[in-house]
């Protein structure tokens, strides 16, 4: 299953964990869950378990946009 991520602005510093990633994806898993950026369609996390990576941003290393995990 794919899942699309919402994009927020980039969070002020220390308000939020961000992720700026560099490769995709940024996150690999044993799970059945594709997180793609809500921008560009890049895979962002790969094959992980639904809720196992939250509360966090990941900036796309294609595009920049910064992505919002549920």
């Amino acid at each position: 299953m794919k899942i699309k991520l919402s994009t927020v602005a980039k969070p002020h510093e220390g308000s939020r964990t961000v992720i700026e990633s560099k490769v995709s994806p940024a996150f690999r898993g044993e799970g059945d869950v594709d997180y793609i950026c809500g921008g560009c369609g890049t895979l962002i996390a790969e094959k992980v378990r639904r809720g196992q990576v939250r509360n966090i941003v990941v900036r796309c290393p294609e595009c920049g946009q910064y992505n919002e995990f549920p």
